[in-house]
């Protein structure tokens, strides 16, 4: 069920068309997420925002937000609106591709570095994953490489939770047992953390993907179920700036209902929601 169908916004603030316009506006261009449709989402959202300032009106917050673009006041709006939605184990199928086929190719490759970046990390539990996948599919051959996972994201109330690694064992009900043994520590509040071999493994960092991206280059790129809040223009504009961040014969793992144009994409059509590199039309 969507948000919008069951927020009453009566009780709310109400935005002005103006005011609406301005703030999807500011979010789509500084963000690239589109909120048009999320107007009652918008009020209910910011309606505590109002209340912290003191603000009778949307004018006024908005004002505020002006009058210092890179403020920590603008983080936190970004934090209220943007939705950090994930679980541990979702979308199983391109941790098993991880473990059988990617990580297979490069150990056959002769190579023993591997480099992912887990793209719109939301509150970690996509690249912790990543890491247990990695090191199940290594096993005791694991100290033998180089692994490093980027973990990005937008928002720093996401990062914050990510940067902990606790989690409560209701998240964790996907989780295989054995990864749930070997990665996960149970604390005394009841919640479970991930152990620190994992956790050292993950680099957390905020970022936009809006902006230039860093010149670096990834085995692997996981974006899922991130393009989803995008217009198509952004996320074709975000999915080839990861196409030259990729190595040749890298992957880019997308979310199950998101999707690129055969058409309209450089990338070689694997399987639904897994693209790879292959300009030299050869693969790892």
């Amino acid at each position: 069920m969507d948000i919008d169908s069951i927020i009453d916004s009566s009780t709310f603030v109400r935005l002005t068309d103006s005011e609406f316009e301005y703030i999807v506006q500011f979010v789509s261009q500084r963000y690239g997420i589109d909120l048009s449709q999320k107007r009652r989402l918008i009020e209910a959202r910011l309606a505590g925002e109002l209340k912290t300032y003191g603000f009778t009106s949307y004018e006024q917050y908005i004002a505020m937000l002006k009058s210092n673009p890179a403020s920590d006041k603008v983080d936190n709006f970004i934090n209220k609106i943007t939705t950090n939605y994930s679980y541990f184990n979702r979308e199983m199928e391109h941790y098993d591709f991880l473990m059988n086929t990617i990580i297979p190719a490069l150990s056959q490759a002769k190579k023993s570095t591997l480099k992912i970046w887990s793209a719109g990390c939301s509150t970690g539990e996509e690249p912790y994953n990543i890491a247990m996948a990695v090191d199940s599919a290594l096993g005791f051959k694991r100290n033998l490489w180089n692994v490093s996972i980027t973990a990005t994201d937008v928002s720093t109330r996401a990062l914050s939770v990510a940067k902990k690694g606790e989690y409560p064992e209701a998240e964790l009900t996907g989780m295989p047992e054995a990864w749930k043994k070997n990665y996960m520590v149970k604390l005394p509040n009841g919640n479970y953390q991930v152990k620190d071999n994992i956790r050292n493994v993950v680099s957390f960092s905020k970022f936009n993907l809006m902006d230039p991206f860093p010149p670096k280059i990834y085995d692997v790129i996981f974006c899922r179920n991130v393009m989803i809040y995008f217009k198509q223009p952004t996320s074709q504009a975000i999915v080839k700036k990861f196409y030259q961040c990729l190595a040749e014969g890298g992957y880019l793992l997308i979310g199950h209902s998101e999707t690129l144009s055969r058409t309209d994409t450089q990338y070689k059509y694997i399987r639904p929601s897994i693209y790879q590199k292959v300009s030299k039309q050869t693969s790892i």
